[in-house]
């Protein structure tokens, strides 16, 4: 894999966190695991862990997340990935 930042082609296993702002309401998702780019840091997510990701949003936001109180203060909900 080559990154699309720097082109550098080592990368690291790792995490990282994905904000995720839907509403009024910013989501964390931190754990993540993905390929880390050894040169700058570049957080790359496989296809199938951003599917899981994406569900975990999802659930998460769902219950939280009233479309109605929306126009209120922002909520900040953090939730770990593994």
């Amino acid at each position: 894999m080559k990154c699309l930042i720097c082109k550098h082609t080592r990368m690291n296993d790792g995490t990282t966190i994905l904000p995720i702002e839907r509403g009024n309401a910013i989501l964390l998702i931190t754990d993540i695991p993905a390929q880390v780019c050894a040169n700058c840091g570049e957080p790359y997510i496989a296809e199938d862990t951003a599917r899981d990701v994406q569900e975990l949003a999802n659930e998460t936001l769902a219950g939280e997340i009233s479309y109605a109180e929306a126009r209120g203060e922002r909520k900040i909900l953090v939730t770990a990935f593994a």
